[in-house]
């Protein structure tokens, strides 16, 4: 009879043994189930993320074609501005060779001016003195020729 009461506890025992391995097996079957659940969870948060990166990649990549196109703006304008400092540099020394010109010219006149007023004084004063000699001339005549 031990042997039967020995043989009911280890059929007890396996029993309970089955049911903590299907009671664990069930629990596993549950643990992997959520672990699907949380990876497919991830997995879309992950694809989600890529495309975010992607979108983002793609913004950025659009926002240097843009700044490339306004530094290549500001270049052509760093240009003409060079151009335009260049060509007002041309321009003064232009106006100052022509101020320095207008000078010499002014200077060159008064001092013609000067030598034509002698000049023209000397001129005057001969024209005078001709007059003086015609009425002398003119008034010999008369005299002449009334006598």
């Amino acid at each position: 009879m031990w042997w039967q009461w020995g043989a009911a506890i280890c059929i007890i025992a396996f029993l309970v043994l089955i049911g903590l391995a299907i009671r664990f097996a069930y629990m596993a079957i549950l643990a992997l189930r959520h672990a699907e659940t949380v990876l497919d969870s991830m997995q879309q948060q992950v694809r989600q993320t890529a495309e975010s990166t992607e979108c983002l990649v793609l913004v950025s990549t659009e926002v240097m074609r843009d700044l490339q196109g306004k530094m290549q703006a500001v270049d052509a304008w760093f240009a003409a501005a060079e151009e335009s400092g260049e060509a007002v540099q041309r321009v003064s020394r232009s106006v100052k060779a022509v101020s320095l010109s207008i000078e010499n010219t002014a200077l060159e006149a008064r001092k013609a001016l000067h030598s034509h007023r002698d000049t023209a004084n000397d001129l005057l004063e001969l024209t005078a003195a001709g007059l003086q000699l015609w009425h002398r001339l003119q008034a010999s005549r008369l005299m002449k020729s009334k006598e």
